[in-house]
């Protein structure tokens, strides 16, 4: 999460994991005029749960940031979790098919990631819980081109003054072609089907 300032005119960027947050905090970050605050991972924690990733309405208890526009970028559920499962096997080399054998096996990993070893940032959180019944949303796969300038514009009155931008990647954050079996698909989306229905995803 972040607040961006640009003269008269803010807004709170809800950071959702794995749907390109970083890269949008930097195009925000990096134009001219505008001021910047929570939008650094790892600097700061709030119920032990990183300042950035924070979910609703934590965001909106701890910043009292009802009265400005928030928005969001969201993600095609099962590549964002797919998104996340990359990464982590680029940091821990866990061949996840093997954790995923089952329904069964998929929901404990999922409980145990969301309840506990990924609390603190979120990662596997079903992404509708993040969003404020005010939330404007794009999606990922619109690209963050200008289109997404011209969205932000009208939305938040915030003029992106970027084409493109670096941002700070993770250790182990690195492309690769690590698949999961086809059946792990059917139980992403079922577990995440709010998410399919609030956003207009299908498989």
């Amino acid at each position: 999460m972040a607040i961006f300032k640009q003269g008269d005119n803010s807004c709170y960027f809800i950071h959702i994991p794995r749907t390109g947050g970083r890269y949008v905090s930097s195009l925000f970050e990096k134009s001219q005029n505008v001021e910047s605050q929570y939008h650094k991972i790892n600097e700061q924690r709030i119920d032990n749960i990183d300042v950035t990733h924070l979910h609703y309405p934590l965001y909106e208890y701890y910043f009292g940031v009802e009265s400005i526009p928030h928005i969001a970028v969201v993600r095609n559920p099962y590549d964002k979790f797919l998104s996340s499962i990359r990464n982590m096997y680029s940091i821990h080399g866990t061949d996840y098919n093997e954790v995923i054998q089952s329904q069964d096996s998929f929901l404990k990993f999922i409980n145990i990631e969301i309840e506990i070893q990924s609390f603190h940032n979120n990662w596997f959180l079903p992404q509708y819980k993040f969003i404020s019944p005010k939330t404007y949303f794009w999606k990922y796969e619109w690209g963050f081109g200008e289109k997404f300038k011209k969205w932000v514009k009208d939305k938040t009155q915030i003029e992106l003054t970027n084409d493109d931008v670096e941002y700070e990647k993770f250790d182990g954050e690195t492309k690769n072609t690590y698949e999961l079996d086809k059946k792990v698909k059917k139980y992403v989306k079922d577990f995440y089907k709010n998410d399919y229905k609030k956003f207009g995803y299908f498989s």
